[in-house]
């Protein structure tokens, strides 16, 4: 038996992983500019591993306030427990270079000074100081009056109730969809399809993205519900901040009737079953292919179809620094691939949501995000253009480009590239 094998290691000599997503090296190479990557790795290993300890003796102090919190609340904690460990990271980093710089550091001397002894002392320290003066604060103060008056109401649900009124235009993109992300100044460009092409002409914000006499006042009542909840989740996801459970099904609900509601979706859907209404006897009653339509509301089945693969794609928020994105009068570009739909729906001029090819067992607390080049921001703007009916909507600066649009599958897949999706 080796000497090895009868004297345990000390913490500073034990072995440990590089965790799996590197906290410190970003602020390293902030910090040293010219420090090899070799070394970036290495001293980056040593003080996330400082990091590390740091959050799960935090973690093991939180053990002893044992209040319920609603799981709605997790994403919101998570986001702020990546954060922390950066800021963590930062701090740490600041204090071991206060004086020299990294490359007078011995990694050796420098992995038994943090992860040694006296390191210990001061992770510990450190723990119950970000315990007591960041994580408990906010479960104080945030976590636990948000998680009590989710579990209120669960406990005593409000009942959502129709405002029922006669309405003579169905908005079927929301007025303050158009308005908040798409208007400057009141107004927005919009483009119409004629046979020499595409023209352009300013309308007020109100004067687009409706039809007279949609569908009837109930589910225009019924739709104005929906879309209201999904409003603050499109702002979260602009923002790149945390959408829990319910936020996220509000969101795909919002994309999901932004499809059904569509005029062109409803004329087909109308074509189709003007056969079987005639058929049942039903062919002289006008208001039957309206009754018809409006049932699929009730259609769970139908609705869990259509939703689940939107919510258990991996999610991406695409970027762009010119505003070339548009509006298309069918919302978006979708379309089936091996296991269901897929999409791509404009949320302003220089942002797209886009549910990429692959799926996800568990949804990331944000979606990946991507600032495209110039080449691949203008290939979504031509899928766009592409995929509106009739009309859409631009900034105003927009020019339109003739260029072919690029297969919808091969066209995610180049994002999915781009984000390295693939690899993820």
């Amino acid at each position: 038996m080796s000497a090895s094998d009868d004297v345990p290691l000390s913490p500073a000599e034990q072995p440990f992983r590089p965790l799996p997503v590197p906290l410190c090296a970003t602020a390293i190479r902030k910090r040293f500019p010219d420090a090899a990557e070799a070394t970036i790795v290495l001293f980056g290993t040593i003080w996330d591993e400082v990091v590390h300890r740091i959050v799960q003796q935090m973690m093991t102090l939180s053990l002893e306030d044992e209040t319920p919190l609603h799981i709605d609340i997790r994403e919101d904690m998570t986001l702020e427990l990546a954060q922390l460990q950066f800021w963590l990271g930062e701090r740490v980093i600041e204090k071991r270079t206060a004086d020299r710089s990294i490359g007078e550091i011995d990694p050796a001397a420098e992995r038994e000074d943090c992860l040694g002894a006296a390191g210990d002392n001061i992770i510990a320290g450190t723990a119950h100081m970000a315990y007591e003066h960041i994580w408990k604060r906010k479960m104080d103060e945030r976590w636990k009056p948000k998680s009590a008056k989710a579990i209120e109401r669960e406990k005593n649900p409000r009942a959502a109730k129709l405002a029922i009124k006669p309405v003579g235009k169905n908005h079927f993109i929301p007025r303050w969809y158009i308005r908040d992300n798409w208007a400057v100044d009141g107004k927005v460009l919009r483009w119409r399809r004629t046979d020499d092409g595409w023209t352009s002409a300013r309308r007020g914000f109100g004067e687009w993205g409706y039809r007279h006499n949609l569908y009837s006042d109930r589910l225009e009542a019924y739709l104005a519900l929906l879309e209201g909840d999904a409003k603050r989740p499109i702002e979260m996801l602009l923002d790149t901040r945390p959408l829990n459970r319910p936020q996220r099904e509000s969101f795909v609900g919002f994309l999901v009737i932004q499809m059904l509601r569509n005029p062109h979706f409803i004329d087909g859907m109308r074509r189709q079953i003007a056969p079987v209404i005639a058929a049942e006897g039903y062919g002289d009653d006008p208001g039957m292919p309206t009754k018809a339509y409006e049932a699929i509301y009730q259609n769970n089945e139908l609705y869990d179809r259509i939703s689940r693969p939107i919510m258990w794609s991996r999610w991406a928020i695409i970027k762009s620094i010119e505003p070339v994105f548009v509006l298309p009068d069918t919302f978006g570009v979708r379309g089936e691939i091996e296991d269901g739909l897929r999409m791509i729906a404009p949320l302003t001029p220089r942002a797209c949501f886009v549910t990429l090819p692959r799926r996800e067992d568990e949804k990331r607390i944000v979606p990946r995000h991507l600032k495209a080049d110039a080449e691949l921001a203008n290939k979504i703007s031509s899928a766009l253009v592409n995929a509106a009916a009739d009309e859409f909507l631009s900034h105003p600066t927009f020019t339109m480009d003739n260029a072919a649009p690029v297969p919808f599958a091969s066209l995610l897949d180049e994002i999915s590239l781009a984000i390295g999706d693939a690899d993820d």
